[in-house]
């Protein structure tokens, strides 16, 4: 990119020479960020990407076969020369006999002539009437195959629906080329459609940040791109495909199959500890169609509609890179059908992961729920709001992720963060167990206790397949 050791060339120049190049330089180094700020401003807009009109007729055509005429139909016969009747000569014309002669040789010509053309159109007609014969049988096998898919999908076929929202996705044109690697399956009883997604790496996003000139050096210059901020705009592109699919999915289901979409996306890695290659899940999210509707997508805060209108499950590291979580569930790709997540050991989870899991828990059990702060949550990890004008309230929920009893000081930090706080009640959840001492003390503090047992058990209850398991 730099033009280096171009000092003997600029002495060379006249002075309105040498500022048209500084000038052109700048430039230059100005066109190339532009480029960046277009590209990146793409990026920003993925969120708004459309998908082609492909109506489940036309997608239905696709797997058809063809109509395939036999050679010999696709050959039309030749039609016989136009005939070439010579004129007839002096003598002919003056003299009976050659006359005769002559007429019978005109006769003889046009009587072959047209054997030959009546032979022609007899075949040729019999050609044309095999070939409408073998197409008006063809079509009515492809209206018939066409009605029996239309009848299937009409009755939530799990194979046709999901292979035609499949098609959906990937007539969706986004500004950026990745390979799509889409799997989809379907439950019929739920209407429940999950979406396995391959999402693009991190290498989408430029790693430059800006050019600038340096006139002393007469280069132009890359400013690179930290690490952090690159994340953060990865981050924003991976919402954007997650939350743009799920509403060109929902705006084409115009037949309403869909009640729910779960969305899962991976990518493609390598596990620096083994070498080998690996496919981690990053994103997960499950939204019903009557809330992701209200959405306005022009409005939100994609993570922050993520995680609490979706149910969003992502971890992000203190750079903003995004780490790997557990799918909320996963499809069948042979039978194109919803699977249940394998089960999660909630003491392999990291706390933050098992926060998520459990705002996820009581958002599935109809609670107004919302997380807090990652860090510096003041003892508060998750916030409950119950509606009911006599027993309802505002609770708050602590979360620990602990291999051993709790004691006795946790329970009183938590009783204090309580007292201090306008909640009438809180919630201490462990994925170990509590003391009888612990029992009586948060009965007499309005404490409700969740042990690691009762946590499992109601994380099965509510579709979060889970168990705990001691690995020491």
């Amino acid at each position: 990119m730099a033009k280096k050791g171009a000092g003997n060339f600029t002495k060379q120049l006249t002075k309105e020479q040498k500022e048209e190049y500084i000038n052109n330089r700048y430039e230059e180094a100005k066109t190339l960020t532009n480029n960046i700020d277009i590209y990146i401003n793409k990026l920003n807009n993925i969120i708004n990407s459309n998908c082609r009109e492909i109506s489940i007729e036309e997608f239905i055509k696709r797997d058809l076969e063809e109509l395939n005429l036999p050679k010999n139909l696709l050959v039309p016969y030749k039609k016989p020369d136009e005939i070439n009747i010579r004129k007839a000569n002096i003598i002919e014309k003056i003299l009976k006999s050659p006359r005769q002669k002559y007429d019978l040789y005109v006769k003889e010509t046009k009587d072959k002539y047209q054997k030959e053309y009546d032979l022609y159109e007899k075949n040729e007609a019999k050609r044309l009437n095999e070939i409408k014969s073998l197409t008006q049988s063809h079509q009515l096998k492809i209206n018939e195959a066409i009605n029996i898919k239309k009848e299937l999908y009409k009755n939530r076929d799990a194979t046709i629906i999901s292979n035609y929202k499949e098609e959906i996705l990937n007539q969706i044109d986004y500004p950026i080329e990745f390979r799509k690697c889409i799997n989809i399956g379907y439950c019929k009883d739920s209407k429940k459609l999950v979406v396995d997604y391959l999402l693009p790496d991190i290498k989408i996003i430029p790693d430059i940040k800006r050019y600038e000139y340096k006139k002393t050096k007469d280069e132009i210059k890359s400013i690179p791109m930290n690490e952090k901020e690159r994340n953060s705009i990865y981050n924003q592109v991976v919402l954007s495909i997650v939350l743009n699919s799920m509403d060109n999915l929902f705006k084409k289901d115009i037949d309403n199959n869909i009640d729910t979409i779960v969305f899962t996306g991976y990518i493609k890695d390598v596990d620096l500890a083994t070498g080998q290659d690996i496919s981690p899940y990053i994103v997960s999210a499950m939204v019903d169609k009557a809330v992701f509707n209200k959405i306005d997508m022009n409005r939100i805060d994609k993570l922050k509609c993520f995680k609490e209108t979706m149910q969003g499950r992502i971890d992000i590291n203190s750079n903003l890179r995004l780490k790997e979580i557990f799918p909320i569930c996963k499809s069948d790709y042979l039978n194109k059908s919803v699977i249940n997540n394998e089960g999660i050991n909630l003491l392999e989870v990291d706390p933050f992961t098992l926060e998520d899991l459990v705002i996820t828990l009581f958002s599935n059990m109809g609670y107004d729920v919302m997380g807090t702060n990652r860090t510096n949550d003041g003892g508060i990890d998750c916030i409950l709001n119950n509606n009911d004008p006599i027993m309802g309230g505002k609770v708050i929920g602590q979360v620990k992720r602990y291999k051993n009893n709790i004691d006795i000081p946790k329970l009183r930090e938590f009783e204090s963060v309580l007292r201090n706080s306008d909640a009438m009640k809180g919630i201490f959840i462990s994925t170990s167990n509590f003391s009888t001492q612990c029992e009586k003390f948060a009965a007499d503090n309005n404490i409700s206790l969740i042990n690691g047992s009762l946590l499992v058990d109601y994380f099965n209850q509510y579709g979060i397949n889970s168990y705990i398991l001691n690995r020491r």
